[in-house]
């Protein structure tokens, strides 16, 4: 199941900024990834709207575009993974302390500053990226421009320049924050497990040559993954698909 990444690593790929480059993080380097047949139904959106649906997609397939035959990250499933997020506990801010108090920062890098969950954050922040777009360039939405506008939008989103209304001052919550937690966002949708809703028919997994569940094989996670040197070459497996197996067999 060997298939090349021309070169760039893992790590080059999870942790590139997505604005870095006029084709973003990864244009033009999966072409090893097999295409991703579109979904046949329409997608039931559990917490975004349609219109916030077509924005975030629009601004994941520049960080993750289509590259020949290869998926971008709305074929491979992305704004179905996020829309679950968004509707289940981390959307709902379960896990985040959220009670204050929230003065600005001294400096940068505290995180999550905010008393508001993510599903409110972007509900806030898509509308303003939306207005932003459309002042920028004589009324034009952001799903609606050529790559080249939208990826000079999303570099300005990066470098913390565009007022999301969320803090005040260079170390709060700023438009950088947003855009970190997104690609975050996207990079999840990309490599979590399919039963998440992203990652469609594994495409990610297949692209980074990651096998998936091995108990979905039957085989020892120990024994493969704490004393092998040669390759583990299969083909990957779900969570899904392994609970699958778990229970016929």
């Amino acid at each position: 199941m060997h298939r090349s990444t021309k070169g760039v690593s893992r790590r080059q790929l999870l942790t590139g900024g997505a604005a870095a480059a006029g084709g973003l993080a990864v244009a033009g380097l999966v072409g090893g990834a097999n295409a991703v047949e579109p979904a046949k139904e329409p997608m039931r959106l559990r917490a975004l709207s349609k219109g916030e649906a077509a924005l975030v997609g629009a601004m994941a397939d520049r960080v993750f575009p289509r590259d020949g035959d290869s998926p971008s990250a709305t074929e491979i499933g992305f704004v179905d993974y996020l829309d679950g997020q968004l509707a289940g506990g981390w959307g709902a801010g379960e896990r985040l302390y959220r009670q204050g108090p929230f003065a600005e920062p001294e400096t940068s890098g505290h995180g999550y500053q905010l008393s508001l969950t993510p599903r409110e954050v972007y509900r806030t922040v898509l509308p303003r990226i939306d207005a932003h777009a459309r002042s920028t360039s004589g009324g034009t939405a952001f799903v609606d421009l050529a790559p080249a506008d939208q990826d000079a939008i999303l570099t300005t989103l990066e470098a913390g320049k565009v007022d999301l209304g969320l803090a005040s001052g260079p170390n709060g919550f700023t438009s950088a924050s947003f855009f970190t937690m997104f690609l975050q966002n996207v990079n999840e949708g990309l490599f979590a497990d399919p039963v998440y809703g992203g990652n469609r028919d594994m495409a990610g997994w297949t692209w980074v040559d990651y096998p998936g569940d091995p108990m979905g094989y039957g085989d020892n996670y120990h024994a493969i993954f704490g004393h092998r040197d040669d390759p583990y070459e299969v083909d990957p497996v779900s969570k899904s698909e392994s609970d699958a197996m778990d229970m016929s067999g």
